[in-house]
């Protein structure tokens, strides 16, 4: 899954600002080896997982969990479908569990050549691991496992009110058929999910223009839908290219591609963007933040749009996305006249919105009845998770390591597994706790992914400081949830 969060906030910066040293408190636990954590995720990365071939990756985890306190339970055990996890107590225990997910499976490599490291060495050059899923998102399944046993080995005779499981999931990058959904369909019960955490934001610098220096942390609590269609149009016109007739397959199809691609988009503010604009306001201070805040107002609306339409990532949040990711034709000769055409598109729903709904609206923009929609998957819809105690405890943690970080909830462009523990409604955020550069999050599902070694670090604490957070602290009050203004 691509993490995107920081391009977000680029319509607010005008100017390059050169980045400020962080203030980090390094407070990794005594019981950690850090150099281990290292070797771990390198070899982690050294077996090939690409989804579909899990298992050789997921056996080595499997052997790791062994070696430790934790108590080790494999969920399934197939080539494409190997879901494994390792716990503080054991699922049968029955306490309400906080799950730490990640995934085992990984994206194809697409050029190697553009690659400096052998993609699967693993590669460590004192700074950062090199390799496919070094970030996205075996590095995140070491830092959970590390805090996990770490927290095991400090608190091993204190009997805590929940239990702690760190997932690792199959087939999360081709829509978690195999993976989360398996697990849910099959283990739903003995899971018992009071919260689940994964991937989405991150930390970063250079978001806010009056204080650069800032690291804002984002941690998504909702994502759009993903709906994925298939166009389909055949006709009876045929022939040779050097004399086609005038309503060829090729023709319809790319006509009513350009109806629906040259609409004119609605945006949509939901509690989500709400949410993350007035939180973003609020930091950014000043006129500029009165403006980030109250962003949504219909005084505002030309102004928005048109700084929405300059930036497409901004827009991706705020509307209904549909990308052509697909043309094709039947092989043949290029003189050939196809009589069908297929296109594939990629839409993505912001939240409310219902795929039905959007499909009718798809008819109606392509304007011609030939054309055959068929869904070729869609993940569920789900409703954005609330700004609850286990949101709280992620500020807490994130703010014992960043004390000057300011922590924004937002809508995740893309989907996750995690929104489909929110379609169960189990409250699920997703966040790599830790400071990341542009260049790490564009390595992502590209060339030379990378993880910093300070970023696995940090990762660790917070997620170590998380669950502490979460075991020993007093359930916040009723009182105090229902007057917080984010629920």
């Amino acid at each position: 899954m691509r993490l995107v969060f920081f391009t977000l906030f680029t319509f607010l910066i005008s100017s390059v600002v050169i980045a400020q040293k962080i203030s980090y408190s390094d407070s990794l636990p005594k019981s950690i080896s850090f150099q281990e954590s290292i070797d771990l995720l390198s070899a982690y990365i050294q077996r090939e997982s690409v989804s579909g071939s899990e298992k050789e990756a997921a056996i080595f985890i499997e052997d790791y969990i062994l070696t430790t306190d934790l108590h080790l339970r494999v969920f399934s055990n197939f080539s494409d479908n190997y879901n494994l996890a390792a716990s503080l107590y054991p699922l049968s225990s029955g306490k309400p569990n906080i799950i730490l997910q990640s995934h085992i499976d990984v994206v194809p490599i697409d050029d190697l050549d553009r690659w400096k490291y052998d993609p699967y060495s693993g590669h460590y050059d004192g700074s950062y691991v090199y390799g496919r899923g070094a970030l996205d998102a075996k590095g995140l399944g070491i830092m959970q496992i590390k805090a996990l046993e770490a927290f095991q080995h400090d608190y091993d005779t204190t009997e805590l009110p929940y239990n702690v499981t760190v997932l690792f999931l199959s087939a999360e990058e081709t829509g978690g058929k195999n993976g989360a959904r398996y697990l849910m369909n099959n283990f739903q019960d003995e899971l018992n999910a009071a919260v689940v955490l994964g991937e989405g934001g991150a930390g970063y610098q250079n978001v806010l223009k009056n204080y650069p220096d800032k690291v804002v942390f984002g941690v998504s609590v909702a994502e759009k839908q993903s709906l994925w269609l298939q166009l389909k149009i055949n006709s009876n016109s045929a022939g040779h290219g050097a004399a086609p007739s005038n309503n060829y397959a090729n023709m319809q199809l790319i006509n009513s591609l350009n109806h629906l691609t040259n609409r004119k988009v609605i945006l949509f503010f939901n509690r989500s963007t709400r949410q993350m604009f007035r939180r973003l306001g609020r930091a950014e201070g000043g006129v500029r933040g009165f403006f980030i805040r109250n962003i949504n107002w219909s005084i505002l609306a030309p102004f928005v749009r048109k700084q929405i339409e300059r930036e497409p990532f901004l827009s991706s949040l705020l509307t209904n996305t549909v990308t052509v990711t697909n043309i094709y034709n039947p092989p043949g000769p290029p003189n050939q006249v196809s009589t069908s055409a297929t296109a594939v598109l990629d839409c993505r729903l912001v939240p409310g919105t219902s795929s039905k709904s959007f499909i009718r609206y798809i008819e109606r923009k392509l304007d011609n009845e030939n054309i055959e929609i068929s869904v070729i998957a869609e993940s569920p819809e789900a409703e954005p998770s609330k700004l609850n105690k286990y949101y709280k405890a992620i500020e807490k943690s994130i703010s014992v390591s960043y004390p000057e970080a300011e922590t924004i909830p937002f809508l995740f462009p893309a989907t996750s597994d995690n929104s489909l523990f929110r379609s169960y409604d189990i409250p699920s955020y997703g966040f790599i706790p830790a400071v990341v550069t542009e260049r790490d999050i564009n390595s992502i599902h590209g060339s030379n992914e990378r993880i910093g070694v300070e970023v696995l670090k940090s990762g660790i604490t917070i997620y170590y400081n998380f669950i502490k957070e979460i075991q020993f602290k007093e359930p916040f009050s009723l009182f105090n949830l229902n007057n917080d203004e984010d629920n």
